[in-house]
């Protein structure tokens, strides 16, 4: 399918993260998780695999694969699950390793019942999967010259929330802007109505925990912010203070923040929820699981700490849940993604509870607290966890379910 340049029209909606039943998802088996001299191989099919057989029946399941793995790819999906599934044929090029991670180079927008499908930029160039989804769903494809991988983005019901260094990136004239954050903003506001965040930190929250303060909402909106300086407002970011119930915001909480290196999946989980009248967020409280990963995740926990201050400011209320740092296969120190969901605010006939999708790493007995732990706040949140095991072998990529998976639809 020929890929055009698209001028966003805010009647289209990026598919949330949340809210209604997960109708179809997506997820890319590349020739490695086939190959037999790949030693992890088997390992990651069984992950994939567990989630494939979490799902309820109703989801129906696209599956990326190339040609030569075809029959391979029909027989193991017949053994995860009783889904209705389909197979999508890379006929031409074949799929990258790092086509895996079908979250990051897809982006879909949804208009009533209507699809359309964007191949923004992401970590590898010329990634095939949206053009190869949209031929399948016969939907327009368009491309998006925006770095801004999937993973670097979380929408929730009335915002959005990207990564800093997706903002950066994509004010870069590689990837079509001026060189300018405004530009960045107005690019990637015109994709979708929410009001846009960014995920980072200020250097002066670095050896500061979260104020009191910035936790409550105080009935006449008062904050300890210099209420002389309401002249400094952001014009352009207005809509995003009434939407996220913000009070004063300075210029310097838009554009002095400093990029979080990783994917903000990777540390950040949407809820669905709100918590006084704020939307809920967890994030990430690094924890070693041993002495040589204490440093490593002591740097983290400080810049995510810092994070916390930011995103408060941002109108969100924060939950921490915990997320180990111990070494992985290839003896580097990782975190365990605990936050990389999938989840539901809608309850499915017959269940009493709406469903999380949670990543597990249990099979390495080092996190088998955290499993339970992770679960229980979930539980605690008022939803039904669904485990799903075997996530250790993709910790030395810094992967997990949701990374490893794309949501393509939801009900109303």
């Amino acid at each position: 399918m020929k890929m055009e340049s698209i001028e966003a029209n805010t009647r289209w909606s990026i598919v949330p993260d949340c809210g209604g039943l997960i109708d179809r998802f997506a997820v890319s088996l590349p020739n490695k998780v086939f190959d037999s001299e790949n030693p992890h191989a088997a390992k990651i099919l069984t992950a994939i695999g567990n989630l494939l057989q979490a799902m309820p029946p109703a989801v129906s399941i696209l599956v990326f694969t190339d040609a030569c793995n075809e029959a391979a790819a029909e027989t193991w999906l017949n053994q995860q699950t009783s889904c209705h599934h389909e197979i999508i044929l890379a006929k031409g090029a074949p799929l990258k390793s790092a086509d895996i991670w079908a979250q990051d180079s897809i982006l879909v927008q949804a208009h009533g019942n209507e699809l359309r499908l964007g191949a923004p930029k992401c970590d590898w160039p010329d990634g095939t999967l949206p053009s190869l989804l949209a031929d399948h769903l016969s939907v327009a494809c368009h491309d998006l010259p925006l770095f801004l991988p999937g993973g670097d983005q979380i929408v929730g019901e009335d915002f959005r929330l990207i990564g800093q260094t997706s903002r950066l990136r994509s004010a870069a004239s590689k990837f079509g802007g001026d060189g300018t954050l405004l530009e960045a903003d107005r690019r990637i506001n015109q994709l979708d109505h929410r009001p846009v965040c960014y995920w980072g930190y200020r250097r002066n929250d670095l050896t500061e925990k979260p104020s009191v303060l910035l936790r409550n909402t105080s009935s006449d909106n008062e904050t300890a912010f210099d209420h002389d300086r309401k002249e400094d407002l952001v014009v352009s970011h207005t809509v995003l203070q009434r939407a996220l119930q913000l009070t004063q915001l300075r210029p310097d909480l838009v554009t002095r923040i400093e990029r979080c290196e990783s994917h903000v999946d990777r540390y950040v989980s949407p809820t669905g929820l709100r918590l006084n009248g704020k939307n809920l967020l967890l994030l990430a409280d690094p924890v070693a699981v041993a002495p040589e990963a204490a440093s490593k995740a002591k740097r983290e926990k400080r810049l995510l700490d810092a994070s916390e201050h930011w995103l408060r400011d941002q109108g969100f209320e924060i939950i921490r849940n915990p997320v180990p740092f111990g070494t992985d296969v290839k003896n580097a120190v990782r975190p365990r993604l605990y936050n990389n969901i999938l989840l539901e605010n809608a309850i499915r006939e017959g269940n009493d509870k709406p469903m999380m999708w949670l990543p597990c790493f249990g099979d390495d007995e080092r996190f088998t607290e955290y499993d339970l732990e992770n679960s229980r706040i979930w539980k605690d949140l008022g939803f039904e966890p669904r485990h799903v095991n075997g996530w250790e072998s993709l910790a030395h990529a810094n992967g997990a379910l949701r990374c490893a998976s794309k949501v393509i639809s939801r009900l109303p």
